[in-house]
C-alpha cells in the first residue's frame, strides 16, 4: 500500500474526509509496538463512562447501614489575649487545606517573609517585640509553619495574639 493512501488527508494532505482511510485495526510503529486507532479509543471512552456509574440521580447511592452525611471539615478561630477577645469567630473551612490558606479564607491577613509569618489578622497587628500571632491545632502549639500544616477533618486551627514568652493557661472551648 502506498504511504499516501494510509495517511489522513490523502496524498497531497487535503482535508477531505473521503480521503481518510477507515481505522479498524492497529497500525505498527517503526519504533515497535502498535497504535490503536479510533474504534479502540471510543470503546475505552465508553468503558470509562460506564465505570463512572452513569447514575444521574442527585442522591448518592449507599449500602445498607451506611450514612450519606458529608465528612466534617476543619475550623478556624482567631482571638487575642489567650481567647479573651474574639477577632474572628470559629468558622468552618475545608479539610485538606494548609493552615495558612484556611486562615486567609476566613480573615484578612498580612504576612511577612514571603507569606510565612502572619503579622496582622483583621487589622490587629503584632508589635514585633512581645506580642506575636501564634497558632495552635486542636489546642496544642503547632510544631511547623502554617503553610506546612494540612488540616484534617475535625481539626480546629486557633490563632491568638499574646506574649510569646507566656503560654496560655487555658485553651478556649471553641479551640479544642
Amino acid at each position: 500500500m502506498p504511504l499516501a493512501a494510509s495517511r489522513e488527508g490523502g496524498a497531497r494532505g487535503s482535508p477531505e474526509s473521503e480521503d481518510l482511510p477507515f481505522a479498524f485495526k492497529s497500525v505498527p510503529l517503526a519504533e515497535g509496538g502498535n497504535v490503536l486507532r479510533r474504534p479502540f479509543a471510543a470503546l475505552l471512552f465508553a468503558c470509562a463512562l460506564a465505570a463512572c456509574g452513569g447514575n444521574s440521580s442527585s442522591t448518592p447511592a449507599t449500602q445498607a447501614g451506611t450514612s450519606t452525611q458529608a465528612e466534617p471539615g476543619a475550623a478556624v478561630l482567631v482571638t487575642t489575649d489567650c481567647g479573651a477577645t474574639v477577632v474572628t469567630p470559629k468558622t468552618p473551612v475545608e479539610a485538606g487545606e494548609n493552615a495558612m490558606r484556611a486562615l486567609d479564607r476566613v480573615a484578612d491577613i498580612d504576612t511577612d517573609s514571603g507569606g510565612k509569618f502572619v503579622t496582622a489578622i483583621e487589622g490587629v497587628e503584632q508589635d514585633g517585640e512581645k506580642l506575636f500571632w501564634l497558632y495552635y491545632v486542636n489546642g496544642k502549639p503547632a510544631d511547623k509553619g502554617a503553610a506546612e500544616v494540612k488540616l484534617e477533618a475535625g481539626d480546629v486551627e486557633w490563632w491568638d495574639l499574646h506574649n510569646w514568652k507566656k503560654e496560655c493557661a487555658s485553651v478556649p472551648p471553641d479551640a479544642q
